[in-house]
């Protein structure tokens, strides 16, 4: 069969009808096994049209088998250029990026969608440069990580500005269930020292002195609840030859009450550093000092995702492994991706499963 997903996974794809797109309304039949993949004809029971289990994915409308699609997506992940990629896969480049592109979009939709409501207590946040087009424009990936699940909650890529940084913590802060009990860290970069009591804090308008005059500008509290470290690197030319850590907002207690959670002794950024390493080697538009930098800056958007989705959902880490009570055979020890760690699925992903979720479906669980 095309897809092991269940038919409460699909949603009607009409326009038109009144549950487009709406998960949970038990409309969805099958009709019957089409092609030699053995795909799904779906039947929505609302307004009576029927429609391919693939549409709304990237693998509608496509002539290539879905084991190529999946391939291109596995290659790229591991960090092959799309050369490589064309040659290991028996495409063409263009085919290749094409594929990318609609499962860049795919995933981020499906990012969207489905990390919400996430059950965060602390963040990290940092960037990690690369170039667009004939290293004339630079770009920079601007990550948020939660330290415990090693879960990517919100991406960027762009300009290092303030604006591209308040669109990153804006991002990040509608993905959780409780902004207002968080510990974010993050490096040197000044603008999020600006930005953290803006929108994080409790804003409140002091009182004007006299009669006479404006206002003062809003104020902003920080419940103590909140806090936010930053992470200062001291170099020395292109070494780091220190680290120094200051309270920018919120109370050391909490924050001793965040690191003892975590397990740490110091505060450091060491999740999203090692996020960082992890995708420059996933993604060859990051590799350093190699001619693999983006061409287009649609490309270097898409490809960003794509990495990020199949990061959390597909790709195990031995950092999250925990220990069975009794173990099965030889295996002592459940697997874990970011997304189980965090609570959003109970087992690992294969890009099958996760290209094949059109948008708007309710997430696997």
């Amino acid at each position: 069969m095309f897809s092991s997903l269940p038919l409460d996974s699909f949603v009607c794809q009409t326009p038109h009808c009144p549950d487009f797109q709406q998960s949970g309304r038990q409309n969805i039949t099958l009709r019957r096994f089409y092609g030699s993949d053995k795909r799904r004809l779906l039947r929505c029971r609302t307004c009576g049209t029927t429609f391919s289990e693939t549409k709304g994915t990237p693998y509608w409308g496509s002539k290539l088998p879905p084991e190529r699609i999946d391939s291109v997506v596995d290659h790229l992940t591991h960090g092959n250029c799309f050369s490589s990629t064309a040659s290991l896969t028996r495409c063409h480049r263009t085919t290749v990026a094409r594929i990318m592109r609609q499962a860049g979009v795919h995933l981020q939709q499906f990012h969207s969608q489905h990390a919400r409501d996430l059950k965060v207590t602390s963040m990290q946040a940092d960037e990690r440069h690369s170039f667009v087009g004939e290293k004339a424009e630079q770009a920079w990936d601007f990550t948020v990580v939660d330290p415990k699940s090693k879960f990517v909650i919100e991406g960027q890529v762009g300009a290092r500005t303030a604006e591209l940084t308040k669109v990153l913590l804006i991002g990040a802060r509608k993905r959780l269930a409780t902004p207002n009990n968080l510990v974010l860290f993050t490096d040197g970069y000044l603008p999020y020292q600006s930005l953290f009591p803006e929108l994080f804090g409790t804003s409140w308008q002091p009182p004007r002195q006299g009669k006479r005059g404006r206002f003062p500008q809003k104020a902003y509290r920080i419940p103590r609840s909140l806090a936010h470290v930053r992470v200062i690197k001291e170099y020395s030319g292109k070494r780091v030859v220190g680290v120094r850590t200051e309270i920018a907002a919120g109370t050391q207690k909490r924050v001793n009450q965040e690191l003892q959670s975590l397990g740490y002794t110091t505060p450091n950024t060491s999740a999203v550093e090692r996020q960082n390493a992890t995708a420059r080697r996933m993604n060859p538009h990051l590799t350093r000092k190699s001619l693999a930098f983006a061409r287009l800056p649609f490309h270097r958007v898409t490809l960003a995702h794509l990495v990020q989705g199949v990061y959390n959902w597909c790709r195990t880490q031995r950092g999250l492994r925990q220990s069975l009570i009794e173990p099965i055979g030889r295996k002592k020890y459940l697997q874990q991706t970011p997304a189980m760690a965090i609570g959003l699925t109970s087992q690992c992903w294969t890009i099958r499963d996760l290209l094949s979720l059109p948008c708007g479906a309710p997430c696997r669980s």
